[in-house]
């Protein structure tokens, strides 16, 4: 997922380093680096936006009030050497603040919040959007559908997805990533070593989600979620 972004700071040296900590992030696109809010406008407005860095202390107008007219769904990741100005920044909603002088470990933190927040809409997230997986398997790149899988197993730097047609196809990978990218109105965590999906199971017992011949492990930890699970789709 590639996100774009746009800076706005008048203090040159920071406008520089921030472009430079984008240019070194792949999932980063820059679409503007502005050197005050009023050149930042038209920008702004007529661009497709997801993060915009906006300085707080600017002579035309401050990064407080100009954060007022920025579109809502942007994420504001407010800079400054002032960190007393945090409770302002959050007033306005701002996602993030970063304090200046900026690392770039503390930039490619905050990136990272902006980045798992978006995982979660279905509009960024491309997998849950169209409904599959793409899977490395050897030489070959392998398609599958939700509807198709039954759980997800975790073996050693595998995962090894179980079908619904019998097949078994396995990919370098682990649980917790994978889990953050599908669904979870079909996929739960049921185990530390299974991923199963609770829309595709013929029943559960004795602390087992059952595919025909086959089943999966529920923990004690995720009991209560997969309780919670079969009582929301309940009729009596």
């Amino acid at each position: 997922m590639i996100l774009n972004c746009a800076i706005i700071d008048e203090d040159p040296e920071a406008l520089a380093l921030l472009k430079h900590y984008v240019e070194e992030t792949p999932s980063l696109n820059l679409i503007g680096a502005y050197h005050n809010a009023i050149e930042a406008v038209d920008g702004i407005h007529h661009s497709h936006l997801d993060i915009l860095f906006l300085a707080i202390h600017m002579q035309q107008i401050s990064g407080l009030e100009f954060a007022k007219l920025v579109p809502m769904n942007v994420k504001i990741i407010f800079t400054t050497a002032f960190k007393e100005y945090a409770i302002e920044a959050y007033k306005v909603n701002a996602f993030d603040y970063l304090v200046k002088p900026i690392l770039y470990e503390d930039f490619m933190q905050t990136c990272q919040k902006v980045f798992d927040h978006y995982m979660q809409d279905d509009a960024y997230n491309p997998i849950k959007r169209d409904g599959f997986v793409v899977v490395k398997n050897e030489s070959k790149y392998t398609r599958i559908p939700f509807e198709n899988i039954l759980f997800i197993e975790s073996v050693k730097d595998y995962v090894k997805f179980h079908m619904a047609d019998g097949r078994n196809i396995m990919t370098l990978g682990n649980l917790k990533r994978l889990e953050e990218k599908l669904p979870r109105q079909k996929f739960r965590r049921v185990h530390r070593s299974f991923i199963a999906n609770l829309t595709n199971f013929d029943y559960i017992q004795n602390m087992k989600v059952v595919y025909g011949k086959l089943a999966v492990p529920i923990s004690d930890t995720n009991r209560d979620d997969v309780v919670k699970f079969v009582e929301e789709h309940g009729i009596n």
